[in-house]
């Protein structure tokens, strides 16, 4: 193995998609095969639009391969959609940088303020519930063992 992340064999390389799906249609659809961790849209650098091709990343290979053999050749809003597992996870150098989203003002998917992408009214499918938050879990700290009294004389 020389450099670069292995593709993981739980990542689903899907082609052929309908350009208006978002990341969150896409998350609820895939949803159904298993839970999806991560939804990657590949998408124009200039334009942010749609290539029409995403990697959709399952907890377990068993979703991703279920998945695989139950979408592709199907159709999509009208589109026949080809699906397989990753060969290279979609990791350009692109997405190994985390995008962080600081404008919490705009939604990312269509660029508009007043609503998040959960919520965007481009989302064919509807709105999504928010991620949970993760609870951060407070660490206890552990007892003070008590100091030894009386020390035993040999």
């Amino acid at each position: 193995m020389s450099g670069g992340l292995a593709p993981s064999k739980s990542t689903v390389y899907v082609s052929n998609l309908p350009f208006s799906l978002t990341n969150n249609d896409l998350y609820r659809i895939f949803s159904k095969y298993g839970k999806v961790v991560k939804v990657t849209i590949m998408k124009d650098k200039d334009t942010r639009k749609s290539k029409g091709v995403a990697f959709i990343l399952f907890l377990d290979k068993d979703s991703a391969q279920n998945c695989t053999r139950a979408i592709n050749n199907k159709q999509l809003f009208g589109r026949v959609i080809k699906a397989s597992i990753a060969i290279d996870n979609g990791r350009a150098a692109e997405f190994i940088r985390r995008r962080n989203y600081f404008d919490k003002s705009k939604c990312y998917e269509c660029g508009e303020s007043g609503h998040l992408s959960y919520a965007c009214p481009k989302n064919m499918l509807g709105e999504r519930e928010p991620p949970k938050k993760k609870e951060k879990k407070k660490k206890k700290k552990a007892p003070e063992p008590e100091e030894e009294m009386y020390q035993i004389k040999a």
